[in-house]
């Protein structure tokens, strides 16, 4: 981008990525999802960003979390029933991507 124009959520990556290089490097565990997921919609009336939950990388000897944020995140999501409440959206379906940690003899944590 230029030089005045503003960057929005370059950290979100950066940060995760950073923390599953330094884990990698120690031989901790897998790769988290990657990013802190974000989801953002709205209008001149109002404005909405969320953090999506992802999969926590596997260990040596463990499998990976499903449905958590990993590193450099804290939030806790919006429950479903508040988001249509509050917001002119239908959610269709919330869940965890069945398998989405890969496969393995230790499976990563599987994403929402």
């Amino acid at each position: 981008p230029s030089d005045d124009v503003g960057v929005v959520g370059g950290n979100v990556l950066t940060s995760q990525r950073v923390v599953d290089v330094v884990l990698k490097a120690f031989k901790a565990c897998a790769a988290s999802q990657g990013c802190m997921n974000n989801l953002t919609f709205g209008d001149d009336r109002f404005g909405y960003y969320e953090t999506i939950a992802g999969g926590a990388g596997a260990g040596p000897t463990w499998h990976g979390r499903s449905g958590v944020h990993t590193h450099c995140t804290n939030t806790r999501i919006t429950d479903p029933e508040i988001l249509e409440r509050r917001y002119p959206v239908l959610l269709r379906r919330f869940g965890l991507r069945k398998g989405s940690g890969g496969a393995g003899m230790h499976k990563g944590g599987d994403g929402v």
